[in-house]
C-alpha cells in the first residue's frame, strides 16, 4: 500500500478516534489530552481537530479552549434515526404489498450513486425477484430510483449524474438526463414510477415515493416481478396499491399533504 494512502488512513482513523473520546466526555476536551490519546505532537494534533472542525464535527468551547461536538455529528444521528424508523415503520407496509399483489415488495433509500435495498419481502408468486440488503442499483433505470428523484430539477439530475450519455443496461434504458427529467417529473405528478425492462431484461417494477413530515422524500417503496406476469393490465391494477402503501407510510412518518 502507497506511504500516502497508508497515511489518510491513519488521518481518518485518529479523526474517528478524536470524535469518540469527545463523545466519551461531558465536558470540553483540550487539545492536549488528544494529543496524549493519540500518542502524537499537539501540533499534528491540533491540524486533525481543526479539519474536523471545518467540517462541523467539533467546535472550540471558548471558555476553557477545549472541543466539543458539533451540529454534523448530531445531523449524521438524526439521518441514521430518520432511516432506522423508516424501516420499522415500512415492515408491515412491505409485508401488506407483497401479500395483495403477490410480487416482491422492496423499500429502497437514496445512496451516493444509486438506490441502497434496505428491505423487501417476497409475495406467493413462484418465481421472484430478490435484491440484498445493501445491495445497489441506479437512479435513472429502476422505479425506485426514479422514484427516490421525484420532482429533482433537470440542474440537479446533471450534478448528481453528470452530463455523459447515461449507462444503457437494456435496449429500454433511457440514456439522456432530459428523458430522465421528464420520468422523474411525472412520478412526482403521479406519484409512481414505473421500470419498463430498462435495468434487467424481462423485469418490470413500479414504485412510489415516501415523504416526511418535511415533505422530504426520505425513500421508496414498490415491486417488481416478471414482465409476462406484471404485463400493462397487472401494472395498472397494482399502481393504486403501491401509491397507497406510500401514502400509508408518509403519514405515519408525519407527512400531511397540502389541501
Amino acid at each position: 500500500m502507497p506511504d500516502t494512502v497508508k497515511q489518510r488512513i491513519q488521518s481518518l482513523a485518529r479523526g474517528l478516534q478524536i470524535l469518540d473520546f469527545i463523545a466519551d466526555h461531558d465536558r470540553p476536551v483540550r487539545l492536549a489530552e488528544l494529543a496524549q490519546l493519540l500518542e502524537i505532537e499537539k501540533s499534528s494534533a491540533c491540524r486533525l481537530v481543526l479539519t474536523l472542525a471545518d467540517r462541523g464535527y467539533v467546535r472550540p468551547d471558548p471558555e476553557t479552549g477545549g472541543y466539543l461536538l458539533d451540529d454534523k455529528v448530531f445531523e449524521l444521528a438524526g439521518k441514521l434515526a430518520a432511516h432506522r424508523r423508516v424501516q420499522e415503520c415500512a415492515r408491515k407496509y412491505l409485508q401488506l404489498l407483497a401479500r395483495e399483489t403477490g410480487e416482491t415488495a422492496h423499500l429502497a433509500v437514496r445512496g451516493t450513486t444509486g438506490v441502497v435495498f434496505t428491505d423487501h419481502e417476497f409475495g406467493d408468486q413462484p418465481v421472484g425477484v430478490t435484491s440484498r440488503w445493501g445491495s445497489s442499483e441506479p437512479f435513472h433505470c429502476t422505479a425506485l430510483g426514479k422514484a427516490l428523484l421525484a420532482g429533482t430539477t433537470e440542474d440537479e439530475l446533471r450534478r448528481l449524474l453528470g452530463d455523459k450519455p447515461l449507462k444503457s443496461y437494456t435496449a429500454k434504458t433511457i440514456t439522456r438526463i432530459r428523458d430522465l427529467f421528464l420520468q422523474c417529473r411525472k412520478a412526482h405528478a403521479e406519484r409512481l414510477a414505473v421500470d419498463n425492462e430498462e435495468y434487467r431484461p424481462g423485469i418490470r417494477c413500479l414504485a412510489s415515493p415516501i415523504v416526511d413530515f418535511r415533505g422530504h422524500i426520505v425513500a421508496a417503496i414498490g415491486i417488481s416481478g416478471p414482465a409476462d406476469r406484471l404485463n400493462p393490465k397487472q401494472l395498472a391494477r397494482h399502481a393504486e396499491r403501491v401509491r397507497q402503501s406510500a401514502r400509508d407510510l408518509s403519514a405515519e412518518l408525519g407527512h400531511r399533504p397540502v389541501a
